[in-house]
C-alpha cells in the first residue's frame, strides 16, 4: 500500500507496524550493519506510482527501510513524502537491465547505471531477509 507520509499520524504508523513489523531495535541494526539503503534513482514506475511523482523521473530518488516482516520504500514529490509498504510475502525483486521491485500490481524500476558495492550489498541483504521470512513462514 502507498501512503502519503508527509505528516506523521499515529494511526498510519500503527497500520504500517501491523503490516511489516515494528522497526528493528538499536542492537539489531548494529548486527545487521544498518537497515537503510543507499539512494537509488528511479527510471520507470507503474501508473499508480507515476501519478504521485513529478514529470521528470530522473530527479526521483528512492530509498528502502528494512523491517522484520517487509520493506518500506520511501520516495518524494517535492515536499510530499510517500511510503510504499511491502510485506515480504508480496515482494518480488528482478534484476535485468534495471532492478525491478514488484508488489500488489505496482512496480518500480531502478537504474543500475551508477550502482556501487553498497547498493549490491543492500540488495543481497533484502533478498536474504525475504528468504529467511519465507523459510519461517513455510516451516510454521
Amino acid at each position: 500500500m502507498i501512503f502519503n507520509f508527509s505528516y506523521r499520524d499515529r494511526e498510519l504508523i500503527r497500520k504500517i507496524n501491523e503490516m511489516v513489523g515494528k522497526p528493528f531495535g538499536f542492537w539489531e541494526r548494529i548486527k545487521m550493519k544498518g537497515i537503510g539503503s543507499p539512494i537509488f534513482t528511479l527510471s520507470h514506475a507503474s501508473e499508480d506510482i507515476n501519478t504521485r511523482l513529478p514529470k521528470d523521473l530522473s530527479m526521483v530518488k528512492v530509498s528502502f527501510e528494512l523491517r522484520p516482516n517487509g520493506v518500506i520504500v520511501h520516495f518524494k514529490k517535492y515536499t510530499e513524502h510517500y511510503t510504499w509498504v511491502i510485506p515480504y510475502y508480496r515482494l518480488s525483486v528482478y534484476q535485468s537491465r534495471d532492478l525491478s521491485i514488484h508488489a500488489e500490481g505496482e512496480y518500480m524500476k531502478l537504474s543500475t547505471l551508477k550502482l556501487r558495492k553498497s547498493h549490491h550489498t543492500f540488495i543481497q541483504r533484502l533478498i536474504s531477509l525475504k528468504a529467511l521470512f519465507s523459510a519461517d513462514f513455510i516451516e510454521n
